[in-house]
């Protein structure tokens, strides 16, 4: 063995005897005397000594104050740890990194726990919690000018330069929109709309998405520029190619269907292909040409692509989440985006980082979603209010 492995064996031997924590967590007279008197008659162990302890006492990063109940309690669960460790004869350099890390777990954790009940502002350990936010308009801008738009209308721009704009009552307006300027249609968290181009194109736009686009195409490409998630059905025209300006990218097609996810406020983007033939340009010079059932994906100027079940990208479309072993975190915002409620992003609940597979039918009522999602998570849901809380069961 060598030495540095010997080194590390033997504070890892300090750091599983019991009379070396007791000495650390409760530090009284009778044991300092004790140690002393080691050290004095054993000099050759008093570097390793000093060793453990610096181990011991840097996992305490938590500044609560611990009673002696509580140190004893912590005691009595490292304890237990180490015996098990003990019997697994883990004693080697990974052992002493995993029994420093036992004592600096349970020591976070019960501090956690002692918090929790003494301080209601505290998140939960295994809970989430989210806000519904106020309610927000579609709109559009023209001519300089803001125009509301009723949640699920439908806008299909005319030959002559006008917008006919059809509600979910399917009650219609029209408007008059700028012809020398792009216009801006944004959708908020928790609404959704559909829009025709002047060449045919169907674009749906999820919440939270910006799209500009002209009121009628002229040149020799078509381009539109999106900050959001869209799934576009484009309409085939060999001679004109239609171009999405997306963030840190750019799509040109001839004629397809695809979905492309690029919200500014977040690292990963995505383009699916759904039919058709696509090429993808980044702005760091990659190039790809896409068939159906790809995925391109940016993710920190990192580019990768596969083949994957597209249903999990556009199922938006129809109302409806398809999860393939989807982190609870990803649910949680997709649904946050859709229905316009903020979940926080604690790292410490480890339900965040949970994996589920399934089905969830976007309903209009919330409650019902949150209902179904508590079934195929195995999860508690209740809500007081504008609060959502969502827990283990």
């Amino acid at each position: 063995m060598d030495n540095k492995n010997h080194f590390f064996q033997n504070v890892d031997k300090f750091l599983q005897n019991e009379e070396f924590i007791k000495w650390r967590l409760f530090k009284s007279n009778e044991s300092e005397e004790y140690w002393a008197k080691y050290i004095k008659e054993n000099p050759h162990t008093e570097r390793i000594l000093k060793e453990a302890i610096t181990q011991f006492e840097d996992v305490k990063i938590n500044p609560y104050k611990l009673s002696d109940i509580e140190k004893r309690e912590i005691y009595r669960k490292i304890n237990n740890k180490i015996r098990n460790h003990k019997k697994r004869k883990w004693i080697t350099y990974s052992g002493y990194v995993a029994a420093v890390a036992l004592i600096g777990l349970f020591s976070i954790f019960f501090i956690r726990e002692i918090k929790q009940s003494t301080d209601s502002e505290i998140t939960h350990f295994d809970r989430i919690v989210g806000q519904a936010l106020p309610e927000k308009d579609i709109y559009i801008i023209t001519n300089g000018e803001k125009i509301k738009l009723a949640d699920k209308s439908h806008i299909g721009l005319k030959e002559n330069g006008t917008a006919l704009v059809t509600d979910s009552a399917s009650r219609t307006k029209e408007l008059v929109l700028a012809k020398a300027y792009l216009n801006t249609l944004v959708v908020p968290y928790g609404k959704r709309t559909n829009l025709t181009l002047a060449d045919g194109t169907e674009v749906w736009l999820n919440s939270g998405t910006q799209l500009d686009f002209p009121t009628e195409f002229r040149g020799k490409t078509r381009e539109i520029f999106v900050n959001g998630e869209i799934f576009i059905d484009v309409s085939h025209d060999a001679s004109i190619p239609f171009i999405v300006h997306a963030d840190q990218m750019q799509v040109r097609v001839q004629g397809t269907s695809f979905n492309i996810s690029a919200f500014k406020d977040e690292i990963t983007k995505t383009v699916v292909l759904v039919n058709g033939k696509v090429e993808v340009t980044t702005d760091n010079d990659f190039k790809a040409e896409m068939i159906p059932n790809e995925k391109i994906e940016i993710k920190n100027n990192l580019v990768s692509k596969e083949m994957v079940d597209v249903s999990e990208y556009v199922s938006w479309k129809e109302g409806m989440l398809v999860l393939n072993s989807t982190t609870m975190s990803d649910i949680l915002k997709k649904i946050g985006r859709y229905y316009n409620v903020e979940f926080e992003k604690t790292l410490d609940v480890t339900l965040n980082d949970k994996n589920f597979s399934g089905k969830l039918f976007l309903s209009n009522n919330l409650d019902s979603v949150m209902t179904s999602l508590s079934l195929l998570s195995s999860t508690k849901y209740h809500r007081e209010n504008n609060k959502i809380f969502i827990e283990k069961k």
